[in-house]
Formats: structure tokens, sequence, C-alpha cells
């Protein structure tokens, strides 16, 4: 089968987005046999670097219909939106032989091929005050017809799913859970010296690896390790990530003020985005990896940690509970002294208090990982 898969939603700057799918044909390539051909189709436009991480995993075509804002995208968006339909995606369909497009947020009455989409979470219906709108308009709008022409749709948690049986409840039927599993294995790893020197750091510390989003809740982190450097002054907290929401503005800037109201800057270090194996460096050397986040789908942060078995501390949310009930430390995300109480703790003991567990080998999981969707696809 020629599977056709895009840089999801188009947006290059989705680090998540883009992880998720380079974990997914890394899983695709694992298997036994040759059924599943994926085909990756990007705009012409499409930074070459980017596409260096899915070099072995995919072959890759250009179109200018995936460079976002282009002419040929705009039109490709226009009829989908108003009439769902899709004569750009049907040439391209019929001129490589696709069967399948996956995972693309393609979908439409008229496509001569097969469709398994992904909805990674519904943030939008339990945050909508992050959201304008009509931003929250358009959601509900393509969500609603992405349920109604996929032929199968994947999401990867059961709390995501359990929204989707709300959100679409006449389409329950297409869902299926597929979770995901991310790769550490094979890693260019750099020393936690050579980090230092890049960096300007020196000790042990805590680790937040999400994009700087509002929901991503990086204010209760900055607040806890307020409280804890009144305790211990030598307490540090590294975050990597884009460091722009283009929902919230100001969002960076009230950060920062954090920080510098509070002369925080020996305690928590921003590198923004770094190469991705300098990111799971500062990982693997952590003392703990904290995801303090409001919501996810499925956290890449969390099953990175997982596959390295690296100290985790998580909010409450439903979703973490369900990714890592036995292994994870939770905290009330409104709640910066509960943190700062973990954080002290775990600082205190980090060489004796090592939390240790046992977790199913990476290479079963990620067989497990390629033969759900492989079977998600025969179900087409």
């Amino acid at each position: 089968m020629n599977i056709g898969f895009t840089i999801i939603g188009g947006k290059t700057s989705w680090m998540g987005g883009i992880n998720y799918l380079k974990n997914l044909l890394y899983a695709i390539s694992k298997l036994q046999d040759d059924e599943i051909k994926p085909i990756l189709f990007v705009g012409e436009k499409t930074d070459i670097a980017l596409l260096k991480d899915f070099e072995g995993l995919a072959e890759i075509k250009r179109h200018s219909v995936f460079d976002r804002f282009s002419f040929n995208w705009f039109i490709d968006t226009l009829l989908r939106d108003l009439f769902q339909i899709n004569p750009i995606i049907n040439k391209i369909i019929r001129a490589n032989d696709i069967q399948g497009f996956s995972h693309s947020y393609i979908y439409g009455k008229d496509l001569a091929c097969k469709t398994i989409n992904w909805i990674p979470d519904f943030q939008h219906i339990h945050l909508p005050k992050m959201f304008s709108p009509l931003n929250l308009f358009v959601r509900n709008y393509r969500l609603k017809l992405l349920s109604k022409y996929s032929d199968s749709i994947v999401f990867s948690s059961n709390d995501a799913f359990d929204d989707f049986k709300k959100f679409s409840p006449e389409y329950v039927a297409k869902g299926k859970v597929i979770h995901f599993v991310s790769q550490s294995e094979n890693v260019n790893y750099k020393t936690k010296q050579y980090l230092e020197d890049k960096y300007d750091f020196k000790g042990q510390y805590f680790f937040l690896p999400n994009q700087f989003w509002l929901h991503k809740n990086h204010k209760i982190a900055f607040e806890a390790i307020n409280i804890a450097s009144k305790k211990n002054k030598n307490i540090l907290l590294i975050c990597t990530g884009e460091m722009e929401d283009n929902r919230n503005s100001n969002h960076i800037v009230e950060l920062n003020e954090i920080i510098s109201s509070n002369s925080l800057e020996k305690n928590i270090l921003l590198l923004g985005k770094i190469p991705f194996n300098e990111m799971l460096s500062l990982m693997k050397h952590s003392i703990a990896v904290i995801n303090p986040s409001f919501f996810e789908g499925w956290s890449s942060t969390v099953e990175e940690s997982k596959t390295m078995q690296q100290d985790i501390i998580l909010s409450n949310i439903p979703v973490h509970i369900e990714q890592a009930k036995e292994i994870g430390t939770f905290f009330n995300p409104n709640d910066a002294n509960e943190l700062a109480t973990i954080l002290l703790g775990r600082f205190k003991n980090q060489q004796n208090d090592k939390i240790q567990y046992e977790i199913k080998d990476i290479n079963i999981r990620t067989m497990e990982f390629a033969n759900q969707y492989k079977a998600a696809l025969g179900a087409l």
C-alpha cells in the first residue's frame, strides 16, 4: 500500500506533530513485511534540514499545495472547507497511486483514496478562553467534517477518545486508540560536561522541555522554583522549546518578568529551541523531567522520559494519569507550593532517592505501535 503522509497540519513549527510523525514512520519501518510504503508529501519551500529526520523512513515528494499560505494551499483549503472536495489532492493521489492518506487532515466526499486521520486532543473544548471565537468556530467546523468524511480516526489517549464520543457520537465506530511510542534509542547523546559548557550551567537540574504556550503552564513551574530557591539557592530549572505563543503574545514577556522580578536568572535557564539530540541529552542527565501542563493529548515528553526510564513529575490531569499512573509523581497544576515541595525533596535526595521502575522494552512497545497502526489500515 502506498500511504501518503504530510507534515501534520502543515505546521513545520509544531515539534509535537513532527516528532509524532517521525515516531510513527520509524515504527512502520520496523515491520517485517513491506506492505506499507510511506510517501511523505511536503511543500516546495519546506526546509531540507527538517526533512533529514525523515530520510530512510519515507519517500519524500514536494508539491506547493503543502506550503501553508501558498496559492494552491488557499484554493485547496477553500474547496475542502466550503464544498468538501479535493481536486488538487486527487490529482496527487492518482499520479502517485496512493491507496490511503494518513494523519494528514485530508478529508472530503470526493477523495480517490481512503483516509485515516489523527485527532490529538480537544483542547479547545476544555480551555476555550485560550482561543478566539473565530478559532473555536473553525476548529469545531473542521473537526465535524473530518469526523464525517474520514474512514478511520486515531486517538493517542482514551481521554481524547472519550471527548470525541461526546463531540461526534454518531461517528464513534470510526475511532481507535493507539498510544504512540517515542524513540530515544540510537541517539547521539551529549555528555553532561558538553551541555554545561555549551549552555553555561553547572550542577544538577530539573528539565522542562515544552513549547512556551500558555496551556503548558510554565508559570506554575517558575513560581515553584521561586519558592524552592528561598530554601535552596542552587535549585535549577532548564527549559527548552519554541519561545513563542501566537495566541498569547504577552506570555513570554510575563514569564520573563517572573524571572527578573524575583532575581531567578541563576535558577531558571531558558534555552529556546535546540537540536533534538541535545534536548534528549538534557532530559537524560536531569534529576527529573517536569510537565506542568493544563492539557495534553498524549505527551511526547512523558513517552521520551519513560523510554529512558527518567523520573517524571507531572500535573495531575487525566491524560497524565492514564499515561504514567504507576511511575509518575503528580501535583495540582495550580499549586506552586505542592510542586516546590516535590522539587526540594528530589533536589536534596537526588542520588539516594532516584525513582526506579520497570517498563516494557522499547522495541516491544514500538512493534505494538506499528502493528496497531497496520491493523487500523487493514480495517479501511
